[in-house]
């Protein structure tokens, strides 16, 4: 049962707290009577020295850290590109960076990625790229202590480009406790061996960039070995043998000595399709050689291109591919893109002002580079000027023609080999498909009766490896429909000229 209200009751409430409102205030006020007010002058005065003693201390720190830096500290920078950054980077990412589970990325749409199977046949999103977004680490290598950061505004540069990777594009400083740099120069020294032992299954492709102003890695191919390129094997041992003679250290000695330039030119020829570019790039894995792609129709002047050859170093191969259409039908193409610009009210066009005179400039003119070895390929070896073709520019021609029956013989015999139809058979789904019966000698006599249908020196060993590339999982099949096919691929051959390395 509820209580009566008393209003009695409430006003003794509300006088109990009137009462205690009242007496606080009056402590409080007998307390601030009490207080002296100078104290909080100075407290005010120590406020206003924290600021400046923190300046103070900030700039001691920065004085002390700098001195130690000077005495105490050895480092080492290196230029955002340049292969041993690379390198350097490659070992950090897979030794300090990665092991810690960065928390922190960079996330790049993925660019150039290879599609799979069947995804042609659809709209397949591409992949995102992730790369560990780290400013400075610290790392035991051995007994030493080491410091790397990276410059953050280089790595924002560098993503701009799409063929960035996110490795080695950053300028790298590595410090070590110490007065000598001698650790440091170590640690570069190894990083440089474990990726040279890594590359050296790669031919690395350098071209230029899209501004034009460095030489970025392009491609890192898989080695590809000289028996894939299918030419006549007495001429193949003779080239051969001039690139190793001329690579070795003692025929440069014997050059300088006899105050020749150490230089070596190479000219490959023959139709589209023979295997002009591949032959190159098979020759740079050989020897361990980086490959240098050297575009003259997009270089805009003599200047330019003199620029690009300096900055080539002196161990590689320089390639300079069709070198018969750079200045053949300029005068053309000139006037097309003026046509093209005044109908379309577009900027002038940009045209190539490359000289002859400024390519035999670079490649054996007072200022050129010796020790490399540079090759030019054609498909019309007799529109080239004598200038650029005479000895001491091109020292060694070589002919690339139609394939020869030997040399098909060859091709059946690589493209069939039992390891190949082995390995085909663990990786393809469908392995019934292959024939597992097929031994070496049969497979030599199949070879045989396989190159007895193919003219001699008719079609181009890209248009034989086309034919092959139907017929992989099917030896007998191959042989069976060669004959067919080659009198299909006869008719046409007169439009074979129109064709593009």
């Amino acid at each position: 049962m509820s209580q009566p209200f008393h209003a009695g009751g409430a006003a003794n409430l509300l006088d109990s707290r009137a009462q205690s409102f009242g007496f606080l205030k009056t402590t409080l006020a007998a307390r601030l009577h009490e207080l002296d007010f100078t104290h909080f002058g100075s407290i005010l005065a120590v406020v206003g020295i924290v600021p400046a003693a923190f300046r103070f201390f900030h700039s001691a720190w920065q004085s002390a850290a700098t001195w130690v830096k000077r005495f105490f500290i050895a480092s080492v920078t290196i230029p955002p590109g340049d292969p041993l950054n690379r390198s350097v980077s490659s070992w950090i990412l897979e030794n300090v960076v990665e092991p810690r589970h960065m928390r922190f990325q960079t996330a790049r749409t993925e660019v150039g990625r290879d599609l799979e199977a069947g995804s042609h046949l659809k709209k397949t999103p591409r992949a995102v790229q992730y790369f560990p977004h780290w400013r400075s680490e610290w790392f035991w290598y051995g007994k030493t202590l080491f410091g790397v950061s990276r410059s953050l505004d280089s790595f924002t540069a560098g993503m701009q480009d799409p063929t960035y990777d996110g490795v080695g594009g950053e300028e790298l400083t590595i410090s070590c406790l110490g007065l000598s740099a001698t650790p440091i120069r170590a640690f570069i020294n190894k990083c440089r061996e474990i990726a040279d032992s890594k590359a050296q299954f790669y031919v690395i492709i350098y071209a230029r960039d899209r501004f034009g102003l460095s030489w970025k890695p392009k491609y890192r191919k898989p080695l590809r070995r000289l028996e894939t390129v299918h030419f006549d094997d007495k001429v193949k041992h003779n080239l051969l043998s001039d690139i190793r003679n001329y690579l070795d250290p003692r025929t440069k000695k014997l050059y300088q000595s006899r105050s020749m330039p150490y230089r070596r030119g190479y000219l490959f020829y023959g139709p589209p399709g023979t295997g002009k570019s591949s032959l190159s790039t098979a020759l740079a894995g050989e020897f361990g050689l980086d490959l240098y792609e050297v575009k003259v129709p997009s270089i805009a002047n003599d200047g330019d291109l003199e620029q690009m050859f300096q900055e080539i170093p002196p161990r590689c191969i320089v390639l300079l591919e069709d070198i018969d259409a750079v200045w053949a039908g300029r005068e053309q193409r000139l006037e097309r893109s003026i046509c093209d610009s005044a109908s379309e009210r577009s900027a002038t066009p940009s045209i190539s002002n490359v000289t002859l005179s400024g390519l035999l400039n670079v490649l054996d003119g007072v200022g050129s580079q010796e020790g490399r070895l540079v090759i030019m390929t054609t498909n019309k070896p007799d529109q080239l000027d004598s200038a650029l073709t005479r000895p001491g520019r091109v020292d060694f021609k070589l002919y690339l023609g139609n394939i020869s029956k030997a040399s098909a013989e060859q091709m059946f015999m690589r493209m069939f080999a039992p390891d190949l139809l082995s390995w085909a058979r663990q990786s393809s789904e469908k392995s019934d498909s292959l024939d597992e019966h097929i031994s070496l000698e049969q497979l030599r006599m199949l070879a045989a009766r396989f190159a007895a249908e193919i003219p001699e020196d008719t079609f181009t060993p890209s248009q034989l490896q086309g034919f092959f590339q139907s017929h992989l999982n099917d030896v007998m099949q191959a042989v069976s429909r060669i004959s067919e096919w080659v009198k299909q691929e006869l008719p046409d051959r007169s439009d074979r000229h129109l064709e593009v390395c």
